[in-house]
């Protein structure tokens, strides 16, 4: 088995033949293969669609779907470092794809939402990557889509209280 594991090794040129090098066991792992590939091709998609960074295209994306917020609470829902959230704002700002106005329910912060050439950039990169996604699980059925989003619900409500317990 060890012979295998290393053949894959050698050749993993794709998720699925680098699935092989470590086995069910570490499920936990193959769900990183297939995050990091996702945020691959993101990076990718997002680049070729509207000259964004995938970070820049999460603060969009969860301020078209959020509404106006601050970047704390931003950063909070996207579970991104704020420092990350910070630069992608500034950019953001400065290609006018985003506003800043006072909080003011805080006046150490700003609250963020998309201008109009935000919301047509956001309109358009959801569509193309809902129809990706849509292409990545086509084989799966509604009540295996609904399974596997319930396993893994289970799975970061155990990643929360690891987090809490530490």
């Amino acid at each position: 088995m060890a012979t295998n594991r290393k053949a894959a090794a050698k050749d993993a040129g794709s998720i699925t033949d680098a699935w092989q090098i470590f086995g069910p066991k570490h499920i936990l792992y193959r769900i990183l293969m297939v995050g990091k590939a996702l945020d691959r091709i993101g990076a990718q998609q997002v680049r070729d669609s509207a000259d964004i960074s995938l970070a820049e295209w999460r603060v969009m994306a969860h301020l078209g779907r959020l509404g106006e917020t601050s970047a704390s609470e931003l950063s909070a829902a996207a579970q991104v470092d704020r420092a990350e959230v910070s630069r992608a704002v500034n950019s953001l700002a400065k290609r006018d794809f985003i506003r800043k106005r006072p909080n003011p329910a805080n006046r150490l912060s700003q609250l963020l939402s998309l201008t109009e050439t935000g919301e047509e950039v956001f309109d358009r990169v959801f569509a193309e990557r809902q129809q990706f996604f849509q292409s990545i699980t086509a084989d799966l059925s509604r009540e295996e889509l609904r399974e596997l989003d319930d396993r893994l619900y289970r799975i970061a409500g155990k990643i929360d209280e690891f987090v809490e317990n530490q």
